[in-house]
């Protein structure tokens, strides 16, 4: 895979440790200073409501500047926002208001963060080797938040509150370290026309829109994307309104204790971590079509097995498949995008597929919640039947998206194996020349 990529994988396995100890430990605060399940699903709502008004202007940003200096730089942001909130903590001044504030600003950052980086990953990754790129990314992820962070956080939670976000903190400063040493060449689209001139203050204004007003042109009228962001819509905010009262769900409804918590979500990524490691050889054997629709359905039906699960037992298993399936499917949906989207337009895009799900998903959220109200259990049941219906709705433009990530796959396959047949050639006559000139 080549050592930039192994560099920037590196500094993403830290920044996920991080961001796996603060998704664990932030609600476990919640549920600490509030009982309330709407109060608890509003941490969740706060955590997606960034994506919604700045995600396309950060689409912009990425595709701009030099993208690792902003991603050292969110990341130094995140850290400091933790810190000020262990602090807190520590003082004895923390609210549910208070850690409303740091998710906000924390989550700010991580839209820039993860922006810069799904768009620098084509330029990073070898030609046809964009699934195995994902895959590795998204196994680091699984080992990191769910392997180690999850369980650390809930311990760590336990000996005092304030210890995982601090531990959290560092692992963001340590993670804008590592991606210092990327090249220049990764750091910016390699396209310039993507980068539209700012020259004054009115100007810079209508430049943002003119970007914002191409990114979206290219999802709704240049390609089939328009059907698939519906689709990513109806998805997110059904496994966020599960994910929302899930602290409470697994504590309440399964009685699993606090210092377990962690334990228990670690559960799906077993799962996670086998789809992150099988996905390519399984798009492979089935195509990215027929491997969507199988693990799209798979999730829903465990949605509703976890829901309707007896003990926490079996709810751990009904986990796990979840793990699997959505992991999968992400993978090979990042990767079909990624492939069709143009390079000096990968930020904008990326931005328009990450408000499509995140930014409507605090109504998901709130919607869980209210639901959790009346019975926690109802929440996950309702999350797999609104899957499963929108998936059916979908098939058509799922089925175009993958067709045409495959064709582009070939194409870049192709040209990247001419390179280096005409590179061989060059090397050939080189020598021919050099023994040629040796004889006379």
């Amino acid at each position: 895979m080549g050592r930039d990529f192994h560099r920037f994988w590196a500094g993403s396995l830290s920044s996920n440790l991080g961001d796996g100890m603060m998704l664990v430990a932030l609600p476990l605060v919640a549920a600490m200073l509030t009982n309330d399940p709407l109060l608890v699903a509003g941490l969740t709502a706060v955590r997606f409501l960034p994506w919604l008004l700045v995600g396309l202007f950060a689409g912009v940003v990425v595709d701009r500047v030099d993208r690792v200096r902003l991603m050292v730089l969110t990341n130094l942001g995140r850290s400091g926002a933790l810190v000020a909130l262990s602090l807190l903590i520590v003082t004895g001044h923390a609210s549910i208001w208070a850690l409303y504030a740091v998710m906000f600003t924390v989550m700010v950052c991580e839209v820039f963060y993860d922006l810069a980086g799904r768009a620098m990953l084509p330029d990073i990754a070898p030609a046809g080797a964009l699934d195995r790129a994902n895959s590795r990314l998204v196994g680091g992820q699984t080992v990191t938040q769910q392997f180690a962070s999850g369980p650390l956080a809930g311990f760590l939670f336990v000996v005092a509150a304030f210890l995982p976000l601090a531990v959290n903190a560092g692992a963001y400063v340590l993670g804008a370290l590592v991606l210092l040493g990327l090249p220049l060449a990764v750091r910016r689209s390699r396209r310039p026309e993507g980068r539209a001139e700012v020259r004054d203050g009115k100007g810079a204004v209508r430049s943002v829109l003119d970007d914002i007003g191409e990114g979206l042109a290219f999802v709704f009228r240049g390609s089939s994307l328009g059907p698939i962001l519906a689709f990513n819509v109806v998805m997110n905010m059904a496994f966020v309104g599960q994910s929302a009262v899930l602290v409470l769900l697994v504590r309440d409804h399964f009685g699993v204790p606090a210092a377990l918590y962690g334990v228990f979500l670690g559960t799906s990524a077993v799962g996670a971590l086998l789809g992150a490691t099988t996905v390519s050889r399984v798009v492979g054997r089935l195509g990215r079509f027929r491997t969507e629709m199988v693990l799209f359905t798979l999730a829903s039906v465990s949605c509703v097995a976890f829901g309707l699960a007896p003990n926490a037992y079996v709810a751990a298993v009904a986990w796990t498949v979840i793990g699997f399936a959505m992991t999968s499917s992400n993978i090979v949906m990042l990767s079909a995008i990624q492939l069709i989207v143009p390079g000096a337009q990968m930020g904008r895009v990326m931005s328009c597929v990450q408000v499509s799900g995140a930014g409507f998903a605090p109504i998901g959220a709130l919607l869980g919640g209210a639901l959790g109200r009346v019975e926690l259990s109802h929440v996950p049941v309702a999350a797999g039947v609104v899957v499963f219906v929108a998936l059916l709705l979908s098939a058509s433009a799922l089925r175009r998206i993958t067709a045409q990530a495959d064709e582009h796959e070939a194409a870049a396959v192709a040209e990247a194996s001419g390179a280096e047949a005409s590179g061989k050639a060059a090397d050939l006559g080189e020598h021919e020349r050099e023994a040629g000139q040796e004889k006379k």
